[in-house]
């Protein structure tokens, strides 16, 4: 009857209070919890243990998961983006409403996060490709390979990379060999119906792509 659909949350507590005689409460230090000694009718004795909350510790708090995606994001992007990229993943803040702006600043502090400098010490997949001027495929494809660490903390958010990862010798040599065939003269006759200067300039300038879900307005 206690777990049945249909019994009512008022017959419930009825059969507590009438099986029930007394609760009683010892707060424990270590570890942090409350033991709770129960009394029923007729003399049976049972014990529950709830865990108790740290001092300190605010009841709606913003969830770990949260805070780490705060703490990747900041290398990269603004806190108007990051509270975007919180959104579409349908994560809310401790206190249950949408990211805002602010809302990522009052977890910053807090959570002691720091506040890294744009377009520096760490690149998004498009910025790392702006460097050298090279496709964010090529870029893409070196990550893909392990050729060049980056990290992407959630599938919404962005790829993250160190600066000066790029600088590494592999990594140079192979967006070298891309800028070298880049350079190549086309042998290739023109498109139909487009004219030799048109053509040669397609083939210059990087082709616009699909930008990757990483690719978001972060700088």
């Amino acid at each position: 009857m206690w777990q049945h659909e249909a019994a009512p949350v008022a017959l419930n507590k009825r059969i507590l209070r009438t099986a029930l005689h007394e609760i009683l409460m010892t707060r424990v230090a270590a570890p942090p919890e409350y033991l709770l000694p129960l009394h029923w009718q007729g003399g049976v004795h049972t014990e529950l243990q709830v865990a108790r909350t740290k001092p300190g510790t605010p009841r709606r708090a913003t969830a770990p998961d949260a805070i780490d995606l705060i703490r990747q994001l900041s290398k990269v992007c603004r806190d108007a983006t990051t509270a975007a990229t919180l959104n579409r993943l349908g994560d809310r803040t401790g206190t249950g409403k949408a990211w805002r702006a602010h809302s990522i600043a009052s977890v910053r502090y807090p959570s002691r996060l720091p506040n890294f400098a744009k377009g520096k010490d760490w690149l998004t997949l498009k910025q790392a490709a702006q460097e050298p001027g090279v496709r964010a495929s090529v870029v893409k494809r070196l990550i893909t390979q392990g050729t060049l660490p980056a990290s992407q903390a959630v599938a919404l958010a962005p790829w993250v990379m160190r600066r000066a990862d790029l600088d590494r010798r592999a990594v140079q040599s192979a967006i070298q060999a891309v800028q070298a065939r880049g350079s190549r003269p086309s042998r290739q006759p023109a498109p139909s119906g487009l004219s030799p200067e048109t053509s040669d300039r397609m083939l210059r300038e990087p082709a616009r792509l699909t930008p990757y879900p990483d690719s978001h307005s972060c700088g």
